[in-house]
């Protein structure tokens, strides 16, 4: 049907036409909040009434697995996967494909041939898509609506609010276009530009732009706390006045917009945390750097998950200044305060120098003759956390009494997300097995044995403690190990150190991970199963034991070990519980 520009409506045409767009607005804006019920009755209802469940292993050491079964493991791991990093996984890409469409027919939706009626349909949609946009931002999800239905964190809601942003922009730009072409086609653009309505929304149009381009993954990769933060920041408090005051059609969504702006502001605050002191030291060999400081028990910090993390913010001159770069708990340990009562507790990160604005002044201290930072006068350190997706899995997988194998993986400094799960695994298997009966492996890529040092500390004293280890550290490039404790070293060949559950291969190149992988699965198979690969085997009758797997590290590996795990899952459709961090600005 063809659009025209010259319709002359009627007083009643015209009040009828505002109350189908109030209506469009409104309908959009309540799809959102249909969108979270749906999801929170999928999560608890569908899922437990119509997936299989986790049954414990029978006596024979499997239950019968069906077809359907199989069928749903396969569309699971399918369904899981980030093709496109940027828009997430999968599943929340195409979920997003179909809600587009769905407020492309609500935009259209009793238009007729009116231009002007579509033209402002597209703003008032789009518009009404900015509380839920906004929402999808706040990094204190505790308190948000999105974490109950979803069950989801900040850090894997980031990549919605990716898509909810390119959505917002691409019916605002739509909206612009169209208005623009309206003014020029019929002559009205030297007269309306000078109006004040038509000049406001030119600039929330431009200040749009601008944030959709400074957020592409190439800006935030490279100019991520120049560039892209600081203009994130300031143009998304920008635009609000800027569209309160463009047109009062679509002011019941503005405000929402400013209340979830605020109120996510409140409540980052309220997470910050006090430290007692920092101190901070450059690793010997590398560009690692160790920070260590102290919270008050009581401090949320000092509950922390394995695998959390935190950001690190200070305050210079009277202003705070915010690191955006999440640093990754390596370590929560109890620790005496000063007055050697008071109980403290320790906590420690490993960071890599990157040269940016969020670690240089931790190297900095660590270079100089006093790497401790006191939250003294002018100089005020304060901690952000904890964030994570592992705050919300781990309590649950160290408290279950499951004995299913686990594996983890590592690249780099991406061991300080998985060492402390490792550890806190270990010690949980052995207060409830004595140290034994479940397979819990770390696989650990580093450039030097100088980058894995700090982790050999604490694998060293757990041994002490009695745990039994399982870890291969590979070191990918030639190294020297002057100076580095290396008594728990060994080469890939055979050593006395193989029994202690401890060895280091220094390959000079990364390792084939197929074989170690498949170890893991073939430990959890039934007995009969005997082939070396899962691409020549027909799948099991029963059904093995589940697989839980933590990666973190570059992107092309975490991609190595997925591939690698995925011919299990869809070859013979193996259960695998999959935990990713990866690196990166938005990774997480």
């Amino acid at each position: 049907m063809a659009y025209s520009m010259s319709l002359k409506l009627t007083a009643s045409q015209l009040e009828e036409r505002r109350h189908e767009l109030d209506r469009a607005g409104f309908h959009a804006w309540l799809s959102s909040i249909i969108l979270l019920v749906v999801v929170y009755l999928y999560r608890r209802l569908f899922r437990s009434l119509f997936l299989p469940s986790k049954s414990p292993l029978s006596p024979s050491g499997s239950q019968p697995v069906s077809q359907l079964q199989l069928f749903l493991r396969r569309a699971a791991w399918v369904l899981q996967a980030m093709y496109i990093p940027e828009f997430g996984l999968l599943s929340v890409q195409l979920v997003a494909l179909v809600y587009t469409a769905w407020l492309l027919s609500l935009t259209f939706r009793n238009t007729g041939n009116d231009y002007m009626h579509l033209t402002k349909a597209f703003g008032h949609v789009a518009i009404s898509q900015l509380p839920m946009h906004y929402l999808l931002s706040l990094k204190q999800t505790t308190y948000s609506p999105l974490e109950w239905a979803t069950g989801l964190t900040h850090e894997r809601l980031n990549a919605a609010h990716r898509i909810f942003g390119r959505l917002v922009h691409a019916f605002l730009a739509t909206h612009a276009i169209l208005y623009v072409r309206f003014f020029v086609k019929m002559g009205f653009l030297p007269k309306r530009i000078k109006d004040p309505d038509v000049r406001l929304g030119i600039l929330a149009f431009w200040m749009f732009n601008f944030l959709g381009l400074l957020s592409l993954p190439i800006v935030r990769r490279k100019m991520y706390h120049v560039i892209f933060y600081r203009s994130h920041v300031l143009l998304s408090a920008l635009v609000i006045p800027v569209l309160w005051a463009h047109v009062p059609y679509t002011r019941f969504y503005v405000a929402q917009v400013a209340a979830i702006w605020i109120l996510g502001g409140l409540l980052r605050r309220s997470g910050l945390t006090n430290v007692q002191d920092m101190q901070c030291e450059n690793l010997p060999g590398t560009q690692l750097v160790r920070v260590r400081f102290h919270v008050d028990k009581k401090s949320s910090l000092a509950s922390a998950a394995p695998g959390q993390h935190v950001y690190i913010r200070r305050r210079t001159g009277g202003a705070m200044m915010g690191s955006k770069t999440p640093f990754s708990i390596a370590n929560v340990q109890p620790s005496a305060g000063q007055d050697g009562k008071a109980q403290m507790v320790e906590v420690m990160l490993v960071l890599r120098n990157m040269g940016g604005p969020g670690t240089s002044f931790l190297v900095a201290a660590a270079a100089s003759k006093k790497p401790r930072l006191k939250d003294a006068a002018g100089d005020e350190i304060q901690i952000e956390g904890p964030y994570g997706e592992a705050g919300v899995y781990m309590p649950s997988i160290l408290g279950s009494d499951a004995t299913n194998p686990i594996l983890l993986v590592a690249g780099g400094v991406g061991a300080t997300y998985v060492l402390p799960i490792y550890l806190a695994l270990l010690a949980s298997r052995h207060r409830r097995r004595g140290g034994g009966g479940q397979l819990i492996k770390l696989v650990w890529l580093v450039k030097t044995l100088a980058d894995a040092q700090w982790g050999l500390e604490f694998l060293a004293s757990c041994r002490r403690e009695g745990l039994e280890l399982d870890v291969d550290i590979y070191i990918t490039l030639s190294s020297s190990t002057d100076g580095l404790d290396i008594s728990t070293t060994s080469s890939s060949s055979p050593s006395p150190l193989k029994n202690k559950g401890l060895n280091i291969h220094q390959l000079g190149h990364r390792p084939n991970l197929a074989p170690i992988i498949d170890e893991v699965f073939f430990a959890s198979s039934p007995p009969s199963s005997s082939s070396s690969s899962p691409s020549v085997r027909a799948p099991l009758n029963p059904d093995p034991e589940e697989v839980t797997v933590f990666v973190c590290g570059p992107r092309g590996l975490s991609s190595a070990v997925r591939r690698i795990v995925g011919r299990w899952v869809i070859s013979e459709g193996r259960r695998v519980s999959w935990f990713e961090e990866l690196f990166g600005f938005g990774g997480r």
